[in-house]
């Protein structure tokens, strides 16, 4: 079978529906006229620059995108700066759809109210385009049809059902939150929630069964809640030093804000996240995930990757136990260099929730009558529960020691950019290795020194060639000291490493002035894995990346996950 340009396969397996990737197509668009404009704006690409000559539609909310097109007078173009306008819209509630070709970046803001003789100003970050809405399929049989419409937008694309597989030719390329209707499973909900990342180039992409396939016997409750929490900074916090964008943010939802008790399926419920702006504007839904409900303890973390920090906003939590659940999987996302994230909320495997996910951690034991599993988990984690490890007991990151150029993401940064951020809580203050990867780095306890992070330079040039500069290896480290370090209690370490040359070192809510010392070191390396482990004492929230995390970022990650008056917090809407 032949299909043009590129296209989207959705394998049906007895559980599951499945995504994959494509291209876009060209949609035609004009500049509105002279005079007082309905809708203007700028937009913004994701790295700060503007969104130069985008294709912008205003698309009312009754537009069928299956039986007509676009009037010309609701498109129109950015300019050189991102901005746009558009005149002789008349009152209503609209999407703005934005796409911006160079470099496939999209927009999809909704529920926009134009009232006669208003102005109405929306200005945005293009990211991710929203939802992809399967419908039409009445079985799986071959040869049954539907259609594929991305909701608010001219988008519609059509389906073809072939051997359990949906075909899909020419989707735009961006990520999509999949909904699925099939009237042979359920003509009221959506069969099957999945994320999908559309990637341009590929010519067919058939993704793993969904983990997140709803249980249609489950009952529905209908309990419906908002929560909200402002993103103003805490007392003696008033500036911050640089912008912050796509930060992931931890929001503990506990029994005094919410009764639990009367959330019979709190699990099976869907949330949605969006930031509020002073003036009531909401952005599109955000990224947001959440750990599994503890009756036990009756909290629950739920992590949203916020677009934008401004500090005069709001983020808004909505649980709505009529809707079936899905999961961003790019909170920490492999562009913002998380190149590994553990949370520490199972017993013996440890899932890396990056984006990328390869790095699934294991736990290992050297001698029998080390601590089980289940000992290992402690609920008075940081974020829910840690892990307590004794100087025997070692996590190792699958997969670590490859150093794959075909892949985005591997754990050996060279001589490039390197951060790290965990929570450790020391039962005594010895000598001990909190982490190491085998002469790439490490993190370590001298109790003469404080924490020391090592890092091994490797040479990119031969001594005697001309003009090279650099031509030594060596091993670089930076120590703490001992200042605020306390055994039993827990303690926040971050570290950044720049090429430039450049660190920023935070122990807790304070950066460390530590200076760099070099040691001679013969260069030679053999790629090993990653091992958590060598202490005793508990970690949490431990993540690596290839990156320079700037001290507003950092500074905020701390405020945001440290155990007490953690910063933002939510508090039920009434």
């Amino acid at each position: 079978m032949k299909f043009c340009k590129n296209i989207l396969a959705v394998s049906i397996a007895s559980a599951a529906i499945l995504g994959g990737c494509s291209s876009d197509s060209h949609i035609a668009g004009n500049s509105a006229e002279t005079g007082s404009p309905e809708l203007a704006g700028i937009f913004l690409l994701d790295n700060g620059k503007p969104a130069a000559f985008a294709r912008v539609h205003c698309v009312p909310s009754d537009f069928n995108a299956t039986s007509g097109e676009l009037p010309a007078a609701y498109s129109t173009e950015t300019d050189s700066k991102g901005y746009y306008s558009l005149d002789s819209i008349p009152p209503g509630t609209y999407a703005i759809e934005a796409f911006h070709e160079e470099s496939g970046k999209r927009l999809l803001v909704q529920n926009i109210s134009v009232t006669e003789d208003d102005s109405v100003a929306v200005s945005d970050t293009l990211r991710d385009p929203g939802i992809i809405k399967f419908e039409g399929i009445e079985n799986l049989s071959d040869g049954a049809a539907g259609v594929a419409t991305v909701l608010g937008t001219t988008i519609h694309r059509n389906i073809v059902v072939h051997e359990h597989t949906l075909f899909i030719d020419s989707l735009p390329v961006g990520k999509f939150d999949l909904q699925v209707f099939i009237d042979e499973y359920s003509s009221a909900n959506p069969w099957a929630y999945l994320k999908v990342d559309i990637v341009a180039g590929h010519t067919e992409t058939i993704l793993e069964p969904s983990p997140i396939e709803p249980d249609i016997e489950t009952p529905r409750d209908s309990v419906t809640l908002t929560f909200v929490a402002p993103l103003a900074l805490p007392k003696g916090i008033d500036t911050l030093n640089s912008v912050v964008t796509d930060i992931p943010i931890a929001l503990r939802l506990t029994e005094d804000i919410c009764d639990f008790d009367s959330l019979q399926y709190v699990n099976y419920g869907r949330w949605d996240a969006a930031r509020i702006s002073k003036d009531g504007r909401h952005s599109s839904n955000l990224p947001i995930s959440y750990a599994g409900f503890d009756r036990e303890s009756k909290e629950m973390v739920i992590w949203v990757r916020v677009d934008s920090l401004n500090i005069d906003d709001s983020l808004e939590i909505v649980y709505d136990g009529l809707q079936y659940p899905f999961y961003a999987l790019d909170i920490f996302p492999t562009n913002r260099s998380y190149s590994l994230v553990y949370h520490f909320d199972s017993e013996t495997t440890f899932r890396d929730d990056a984006e990328k996910g390869y790095f699934n951690g294991m736990l290992n034991s050297t001698e029998t009558g080390s601590k089980t599993s289940t000992e290992n988990r402690n609920s008075d984690g940081v974020l829910r529960s840690s892990i307590a490890l004794d100087a025997t007991t070692t996590i190792t990151a699958k997969n670590s020691a490859k150093a794959d150029s075909t892949r985005k993401v591997n754990l050996s940064f060279g001589n490039g950019q390197f951060c790290f951020s965990l929570w450790i809580n020391l039962e005594s203050l010895e000598q001990q290795t909190i982490f190491e990867k085998a002469d790439e780095y490490a993190l370590r306890y001298d109790p003469a020194q404080g924490f020391v992070v090592e890092f091994y330079h490797v040479a990119t040039e031969r001594a005697g060639d001309e003009g090279a500069t650099d031509t030594a290896s060596y091993k670089q480290t930076w120590a703490s000291g001992t200042e605020g370090i306390e055994a039993g209690k827990w303690i926040f370490i971050a570290f950044s490493k720049h090429t430039i040359p450049q660190t920023n070192f935070f122990i807790n809510g304070t950066q460390i002035k530590a200076e760099e010392t070099s040691n001679d070191w013969d260069g030679n390396r053999e790629l090993a894995d990653l091992k958590i482990g060598g202490f005793t004492g508990k970690i949490d929230e431990f993540t690596l990346g290839s990156t320079f995390r700037d001290d507003s970022w950092t500074r905020l990650t701390y405020l945001n996950q440290k155990p007490e008056d953690s910063w933002p917090k939510l508090s039920a809407r009434k």
